[in-house]
């Protein structure tokens, strides 16, 4: 329950700071320059579109609102609040998770209309979307300043899903299929009913697994944060 208010209090706090009305931009654009591309390459398009949505601007994003907080002086009530870490750090995961999924399946909609298996896609998305968002959580904790905050989190976004953009040249590795990225990629993909080289399950079972330790991993790192005072 108190993992319900921290996800509408972080809804309200995206609403302030106009994090809805960029998305909405952005989607827009997305679609305009889908509708421009051939028929032939709209669906790897589309793929490669709604997978950089939250491996991308998600992980930014929360970055953003983690430095926001701190200078507002949010951080230093957690130590109060009766919201438990983990509690704020799923909060904080499922309400960039919501956005993410609404953007990718406005984009596929408006592009592609039912041949779209939007449950997989929702699905896929919400359980894909916080490994990346909370990486960039975790990033945001250990940086002092929005420059330090660049600084190391371009490379780790990079690490994250660079990799992956392998698949787009037609390269097949198991070491890349494993990655979060990849998976939330063939998971896109299946959504889109292009062909998978395995099956849905096995993508969808590492993307939940990957979250998890997503999870784990921020509120050890958030904990560590909050008990240095938040600053």
């Amino acid at each position: 329950m108190r993992a319900l208010q921290v996800f509408f209090c972080d809804i309200r706090y995206q609403f302030k700071y106009g994090f809805y009305f960029l998305y909405a931009i952005i989607a827009a654009a997305y679609i305009a320059f889908l509708y421009l591309v051939p028929p032939a390459l709209q669906r790897p398009a589309a793929a490669f579109i709604i997978l950089t949505d939250p491996a991308t601007l998600g992980f930014f994003f929360v970055g953003a609102m983690v430095l926001l907080e701190r200078d507002e002086g949010l951080h230093s009530y957690y130590t109060i609040t009766p919201a438990t870490v983990t509690e704020y750090v799923l909060g904080k995961a499922f309400s960039l998770a919501l956005v993410s999924a609404t953007a990718g399946t406005v984009i596929a909609a408006a592009v592609f209309g039912r041949q779209v298996n939007f449950l997989l896609l929702l699905t896929g998305l919400a359980v894909g979307t916080p490994v990346f968002t909370l990486s960039g959580l975790a990033v945001g904790t250990a940086s002092r300043s929005v420059n330090q905050y660049f600084v190391f989190s371009i490379p780790v976004g990079v690490l994250l899903i660079a990799p992956t953009f392998a698949i787009f040249a037609d390269v097949y590795h198991p070491a890349i299929e494993i990655l979060p990225a990849t998976q939330l990629l063939r998971v896109i993909q299946g959504a889109l009913g292009m062909l998978l080289p395995h099956s849905l399950l096995l993508s969808l079972t590492g993307l939940f697994f990957w979250s998890l330790l997503a999870v784990w991993l921020t509120g050890r790192t958030f904990s560590r944060y909050l008990q240095k005072g938040g600053n």
